[in-house]
């Protein structure tokens, strides 16, 4: 059995709004339904992952968050026989949520949705809570989680160790603004940002300065999953040959049969930059300690032995946790990239999250026998 991507859809992505978030969400169902040539009344599963991450965040529906009982009223999906929301998950899992529906014959077509919202007046950073409960009374009170604090704590030892600078740092964010140019959606389009600039910028939680961090938008995505044999007619699929959670990420290369050479492009998280370096290393694709002299020489360029991060990835394009590196996966192996298409045609590995809690999805222009395991 094959289970396809079959299309996906995007709002607008912008820094600020005064259109609320199911809006967006909205606009990116209908936008990924056109794209799979499928009917509203034609759904019957849903996935999705509200949690706003931000440590400001009111957590308000509606707000920032949209639930699967908001959407599916706002959308007037009737027919639903399988509907999840995920709680503090990522894209990745999202897909691998619905090719298990799928698998089990419980759905017959599943719309997944992302939406993220950057509320006015409340503080993207920081949180003004003033008691923590659980395992955070271990890091709040000591800043750990805020701004970024435990990946740059990560990333000055990875730095010390290996002798990588801020300035080899910044060859991920510059490769971020190159790609973005060629993303009409990207927040970053036709802004570039040279080492001087870099440089200079305010730190935010060294060795992180502001553009080493991503930016929070309003936006969402959304996407159509459905069995290769019920793909809707025009539609143009990515097969979903693997998938991982945090627990075992191998497994996403064990269950599509492939390995980290045989990629032909990867979809890496950067929500701060150094994020790029862990997977590169963490696979296999770059010795240890010599992730940022890969991207530094251009390995990572998109004529480069592996393209990472073609749409810009979140430092280039905003935001959206992940949803924009799943979209540009499809977009590859669907060859539908235009002209941030990859010469060489291929497996494209999604990596979504931090280096202790990521997901992980295996996308493919062609079917492959080895997702049966996953029955």
């Amino acid at each position: 059995m094959s289970i396809v991507i079959a299309g996906f859809g995007t709002s607008s992505i912008e820094r600020r709004s005064d259109r609320g978030i199911l809006v967006f969400a909205q606009a990116a169902i209908i936008d990924a339904l056109r794209d799979a040539n499928l009917a509203r009344d034609e759904v019957d599963g849903y996935i999705g992952a509200p949690f706003a991450t931000n440590a400001g965040s009111p957590h308000a529906e509606g707000g920032d968050e949209v639930s699967v009982r908001t959407i599916s009223q706002a959308m007037g999906f009737k027919h639903l026989r399988h509907a999840a929301d995920l709680f503090r998950r990522y894209p990745a899992d999202m897909v691998a949520n619905a090719a298990q529906a799928l698998i089990a014959g419980q759905t017959r077509y599943v719309v997944g949705l992302r939406a993220l919202y950057n509320l006015q007046g409340r503080d993207y950073a920081t949180s003004d809570a003033d008691v923590a409960y659980g395992v955070d009374q271990f890091a709040k009170p000591f800043g750990y989680n805020i701004a970024g604090a435990r990946f740059a704590v990560r990333a000055q030892r990875y730095m010390a160790l290996n002798g990588a600078t801020r300035a080899d740092l910044y060859e991920i964010v510059s490769l971020a603004r190159r790609n973005s140019a060629l993303n009409p959606q990207s927040v970053w389009k036709g802004k570039t940002v040279d080492l001087d600039a870099y440089m200079a910028a305010p730190m935010v939680s060294s060795p992180h300065g502001l553009f080493d961090c991503d930016m929070p938008v309003c936006g969402a995505a959304a996407f159509v999953m459905c069995r290769e044999e019920d793909l809707p007619a025009g539609a143009q699929p990515a097969h979903v040959t693997g998938w991982a959670g945090f627990q075992n990420p191998g497994a996403v290369f064990s269950m599509s049969g492939r390995r980290p050479e045989d990629l032909a492009s990867a979809q890496l998280y950067d929500g701060f930059s150094s994020m790029v370096w862990d997977w590169l290393e963490a696979f296999g694709i770059c010795p240890e300690g010599k992730a940022w002299q890969f991207v530094r020489e251009g390995g990572a360029e998109l004529d480069g032995r592996l393209p990472l991060n073609t749409f810009g990835g979140s430092l280039g394009e905003g935001r959206l946790h992940g949803m924009g590196h799943l979209r540009e996966a499809y977009l590859q192996a669907s060859g539908k990239a235009g002209p941030r298409q990859t010469a060489r045609s291929g497996p494209c590995l999604v990596q979504i999250g931090p280096f202790d809690d990521s997901a992980f999805v295996m996308l493919e222009p062609e079917p492959r026998r080895c997702i049966a395991s996953a029955q």
